[in-house]
């Protein structure tokens, strides 16, 4: 049927990047991914998906809410709420996701959810409790339109910046109801071109954006100038598929490396500072992860998605 052959699909291309990864960056299994320092931790713990009858999904997206709240993402379409010790609170589902699932959550200054519905070209609005209070967006390539969007941020302003990609890579700013202010970029590999935007972060008007497939991060100002490319130590490998972007408690960046099996911190001009895991299955390492959140705290929390769980790293 068509939905054996949608997951037989994703499940190929997941081992095929994988495999890649081993090849390309000498990896058996879950050995050393880098010779960058590591991130300091105390405990890894792993957390649980809910299975949705017969199958575990996977996590997507993860972000930090209001109480201690975890939200989750996952491909079965729907929206998980867990505590900080990794218990499930609660959970609903999207509207709808015949067509495809989401990829990117986001927690709203005014306590809205956030979720970029990627395959239904907007992004659905839910409250705390998951019923919805708003959408946004169509398909198409115009303003205000999507094609497919995946990431989203805020601003201290409110106002929320959305990455879409499907040959229309670009980010799109709007004010906190939803009028278009500006939009930035387009398809390519040159400075200031995207594929695949996948992660965005806002900080003191600067957005950082993990462009994904050219294995970047970007830096704009928050009118839409490009700035940078951020640059790399010499001496370390760069990111490997950089799938989504959060700011830690001290300024610096955290990215997760769907192709590399790991979480790196860098600075804001691009040091990079410390790296944790690798490709493989057991504790301590990571398959094509796709998100990553950070708790006031310190606590990080990543979406371990090849894996089919969720990994605590509390630092």
């Amino acid at each position: 049927g068509r939905h054996f052959r949608v997951g037989e699909h994703v499940l190929l291309r997941l081992l095929l990047v994988v495999l890649m990864c081993c090849l390309t960056l000498g990896l058996p299994g879950c050995s050393s991914s880098s010779d960058a320092p590591d991130l300091a931790c105390s405990a890894v713990n792993h957390w649980s998906i809910p299975a949705a009858g017969k199958v575990i999904p996977a996590p997507r997206s993860v972000r930090f809410g209001p109480d201690n709240e975890l939200f989750v993402l996952d491909n079965a379409g729907r929206v998980l709420v867990y505590s900080t010790q990794g218990k499930l609170l609660r959970q609903w589902e999207m509207p709808a996701y015949d067509v495809g699932k989401p990829e990117g959550i986001c927690v709203l200054q005014d306590g809205r959810i956030a979720v970029t519905d990627t395959h239904y070209h907007r992004v659905v609005f839910f409250d705390r409790e998951g019923s919805v209070v708003g959408m946004h967006g169509e398909h198409g390539r115009g303003p205000g339109q999507f094609v497919y969007p995946v990431a989203i941020t805020q601003d201290d302003d409110e106002n929320y910046y959305i990455c879409e990609y499907g040959d229309n890579d670009r980010v799109q700013k709007f004010s906190v109801d939803g009028s278009l202010l500006l939009e930035f970029g387009s398809f390519g590999t040159k400075p200031g071109e995207f594929q695949r935007p996948s992660g965005v972060v806002w900080d003191d008007h600067q957005v950082f954006v993990a462009d994904a497939i050219n294995n970047r991060v970007q830096v704009f100002s928050d009118t839409g100038d490009f700035q940078q490319v951020l640059s790399w130590h010499e001496q370390l490998p760069s990111l490997h598929y950089p799938y989504d972007l959060i700011l830690g408690q001290e300024g610096q960046l955290f990215a997760v490396e769907y192709g590399a099996g790991r979480v790196t911190e860098m600075s804001k001009s691009g040091q990079i500072l410390s790296r944790w895991g690798k490709i493989g299955t057991a504790k301590g390492c990571l398959t094509t992860p796709w998100g990553l959140a950070i708790h006031p705290d310190g606590q990080l929390v990543v979406a371990d998605t090849g894996n089919r769980r969720l990994v605590e790293i509390q630092r």
